[in-house]
């Protein structure tokens, strides 16, 4: 079978590696990137500029490409910006996977989500499963929540809950990895908590999964998370380690420590034996495979 792909978000943390990795190893695989308005890398014939709630140019495409499948990574998920501009966080989340539905909802779409649609309040043990109810405490989260319910309408879909991504950009700015190694290197001070964890996930092993994903033809909700919890502090003392940068600039602290910040989450980790049983997948620690 033939793959026509529409990537939303191309140029986020988790779109552009599976985008690229897609291109050069999927013959079979006929793909269309869409970047934001502002963005002019990644430069390719099959990658165009357009805001995610442009339903004009959406429609376009729709009818120009023809996708059979849809993997929508489009979103904003700054927790400080998006709290200082709710409504900005609304219309490119929520609304934007609402014009996304509406648009492309004869087509299979896969929309990749994140855990901080859940508290981290009183996290179960082993770590969030597909069975629990959201309870954002930001606004990214609450538009990420959202952004799933207007997905959720598709008759074929693929609601996909990612861990923390761990990886480089394309643009050498995005992701965990990026920024901390952006301020450590340039000795900016850094401050990250003890008490915020998350499930780290190799961008490799996010597009081993949406690869199967398609072929398989999987749906529903599923939890994607890597195989052990790190907090924030922790990842920022790898990103350190690795690169000698100087101890002086990485702070630790706690939550209820922080003033002025926007609302944080607890233990996001996710349980994802779920998606490990009906792919038959092991997923690496990406924290130990540059070690």
């Amino acid at each position: 079978m033939n793959y026509r792909i529409l990537f939303t978000g191309v140029t986020s943390i988790h779109g552009w590696p599976v985008f690229d990795a897609f291109s050069r190893n999927c013959s079979n695989f006929e793909l269309l990137g869409i970047r934001s308005p502002k963005m002019k890398v990644p430069a390719a014939d099959n990658i165009y500029s357009c805001c995610i709630t442009n339903k004009d140019m959406l429609s376009h495409f729709k009818k120009s490409f023809n996708p059979t499948h849809v993997i929508h990574c489009a979103g904003v998920c700054d927790l400080d910006v998006c709290e200082e501009r709710p409504h900005w966080a609304y219309s490119l989340n929520t609304e934007g996977s609402r014009i996304v539905a509406e648009v492309f909802g004869d087509c299979k779409v896969i929309y990749m989500s994140a855990d901080l649609v859940f508290s981290g309040n009183n996290a179960p043990d082993g770590g969030y499963t597909e069975t629990d109810a959201p309870n954002p405490v930001s606004v990214v989260g609450k538009t990420i929540t959202g952004a799933e319910k207007e997905i959720a309408v598709c008759k074929d879909h693929c609601i996909v809950r990612l861990g923390l991504p761990i990886g480089q950009s394309v643009t050498g700015t995005k992701g965990a990895i990026d920024f901390i190694a952006y301020r450590l290197k340039r000795k900016l001070p850094l401050t990250l908590f003890h008490d915020e964890w998350r499930s780290c996930i190799a961008v490799s092993d996010i597009t081993n999964v949406l690869y199967q994903i398609v072929i398989k033809d999987a749906g529903g909700l599923l939890h994607l998370g890597g195989p052990k919890k790190y907090s924030l502090y922790e990842i920022g003392k790898y990103v350190r380690d690795v690169n000698g940068y100087d101890n002086q600039y990485l702070k630790g602290a706690m939550r209820k420590d922080e003033v002025n910040g926007p609302p944080r989450m607890g233990d996001v980790s996710l349980d994802s034996s779920k998606i490990q049983r009906m792919l038959d997948f092991e997923f690496r620690d990406p924290l130990l495979m540059t070690k």
